[in-house]
């Protein structure tokens, strides 16, 4: 049986990182993928997943749905898996508009920061989540913080389920192309590598990061930071950063299409976010045997445990941040340890295998 994913984005980002690995794993179902764009089309038709591009961004409603409802019909599509709020929703329009019998599964990969609140965001998601026909929490803070938010998150017909991870592939990869990276861009083999992976956008908190890192730059002087990534907020961080002249200190790489090869270079993670859900970066991270230091928000608490594979630092405490990366930094022995760590927490819970099957055991309920 044929299930739809709808990812409304054209990057390879959390959520469509998550769905690739789903797609290339999956056992029972056939995945097919709407995507927001030519670009991700490609990532997934490339790892011999169907897939189609169709442009979310239109003011169009009306053709999108009808895209979307043409591409149910041809595929005999039986379950939609809508990743996020965007797709959920046109998911569900085009169910309902068009009368299809096709069930619709909401899946929910961070704590939105509208949800706390009251907005236009909210009220379209209140009238719309019970109507789904399944909702899955990308983890029980995820869940904890829309049943705190919210009066109508139903747990009868959500299922909280943690990301996962191909472990495999990556233990698999050769560390060959992670060679070149140094010479590529003129990164020192005698420093240490602080590493950050994302988008660069407001809510993963990096001005104020760069910002406590100026009063701290005398103490990071045998670092460099690797920004890896681009978006909204890439011009405003380099002038940031030229502006408080931290040229020396940061390497910005921008977009890459394979980060793995840049994760082995990388000596501590770093994630200074204001909003998460379980992000897929951290998870890449700890496979690649990384301590992580991270704000604690969303559901990174799942997997990043103080003292243990890094360090959680309070929400928007960039002092205490700063000051922990420089303790972590300072000692080989706890990176080592930490890394370690990391590790074994994946390969004892984070699985794409296990992870699958849940799906797999969703779907049939749908189903059913």
């Amino acid at each position: 049986m044929n299930i739809l994913h709808i990812l409304p984005m054209n990057k390879l980002s959390g959520a469509e990182k998550l769905a690739l690995i789903l797609c290339k794993n999956m056992k029972k179902y056939n995945p097919i993928v709407i995507c927001g764009g030519e670009d991700l089309k490609n990532i997934f038709v490339n790892n011999g997943i169907k897939a189609y591009s169709l442009d979310f961004q239109s003011e169009n409603r009306k053709n999108i749905l009808k895209q979307i409802k043409n591409r149910i019909d041809k595929d005999n599509i039986k379950i939609v898996h809508a990743h996020d709020n965007n797709a959920s929703v046109n998911g569900l329009l085009t169910k309902k508009i068009y009368g299809l019998k096709v069930k619709v599964i909401s899946h929910i990969h961070s704590c939105y920061p509208w949800i706390d609140g009251i907005n236009k965001n909210k009220v379209i998601d209140s009238l719309f989540r019970r109507k789904y026909d399944h909702n899955i929490a990308c983890g029980k803070i995820v869940y904890d913080f829309y049943e705190k938010n919210t009066n109508y998150i139903n747990e009868n017909n959500t299922s909280i389920l943690s990301n996962a991870i191909d472990i495999k592939e990556i233990d698999n990869r050769s560390d060959r192309d992670s060679l070149d990276i140094y010479n590529q861009f003129n990164i020192p083999k005698d420093k240490i590598i602080l590493g950050y992976v994302g988008r660069l956008i407001e809510l993963k908190g990096l001005i104020p990061f760069i910002k406590k890192v100026k009063e701290h730059e005398f103490d990071l002087k045998d670092c460099k930071i690797l920004l890896i990534g681009n978006g909204p907020q890439e011009n405003e961080i380099k002038e940031l950063i030229e502006k408080l002249q931290l040229n020396d200190l940061f390497i910005l790489v921008g977009h890459q299409e394979d980060v793995y090869k840049f994760y082995p270079i990388i000596d501590i993670f770093l994630l200074p976010s204001k909003y998460e859900g379980l992000p897929m970066v951290i998870l890449e991270a700890m496979s690649f045997n990384k301590p992580i230091v991270a704000m604690n928000v969303g559901s990174i608490n799942e997997v990043v445990r103080s003292n243990y594979n890094g360090y959680l630092i309070d929400p928007n405490n960039y002092d205490e941040f700063i000051l922990k990366l420089i303790d972590l930094k300072n000692s080989k022995e706890q990176i080592k340890y930490y890394g370690e760590n990391s590790k074994a927490i994946i390969e004892s819970n984070y699985g794409i295998d296990k992870y699958v099957d849940r799906i797999i055991s969703i779907y049939d309920k749908v189903l059913e």
